[in-house]
């Protein structure tokens, strides 16, 4: 009966991960002809390591390749590096010039970090008000968080 069921699961496993390594492989190829979508995937792919091991020279490289064109969650992913040193040397006003690139896109996460970036004085000078209209612009655009409620009485946030 044990054999049966590493058999199954086995059989169950492997196509999956023949399929991720094909995929990969397809984005790679994707990738390296300009294919922003592809190059994002991957980038965030080895960032984070789904389905490959954490490789952030790897990631910088592709998300770059879909920031170029202005891929909202590839800048994101780029200001993430360079705000918590994940791959880069730590520096903050780079983390701001991605976040603030990827809000121009309207992207969401990149309000709230922005605002959170504003509250702590994490590469800006501290600014509660500023902090506040960031972070409620992410929220108005659905952004959600436990950690952060909107004071608007006196338009300030308060971390939980």
């Amino acid at each position: 009966m044990n054999k049966f069921i590493v058999l199954l699961i086995v059989l169950l496993i492997f196509p999956t991960v023949l399929f991720s390594q094909a995929t990969i492989k397809s984005d790679e190829e994707l990738a390296l002809l300009g294919n922003i979508g592809a190059a994002f995937r991957l980038g965030a792919r080895y960032l984070n390591g789904d389905g490959v091991a954490v490789d952030y020279e790897k990631a910088k490289y592709y998300l770059e390749i879909a920031a170029e064109q202005n891929h909202a969650h590839a800048l994101y992913d780029l200001g993430y590096m360079y705000l918590y040193g994940e791959g880069v040397a730590q520096n903050y006003l780079m983390a701001y010039d991605y976040f603030e690139r990827s809000s121009d896109f309207d992207f969401a996460p990149a309000f709230y970090i922005i605002g959170i970036m504003y509250y702590d004085g994490a590469g800006v000078k501290k600014n509660n008000k500023k902090a506040y209209e960031y972070c409620k612009k992410a929220f108005e655009k659905g952004y959600k968080s436990n950690n952060v409620e909107l004071d608007h009485n006196n338009k300030t946030l308060i971390i939980k």
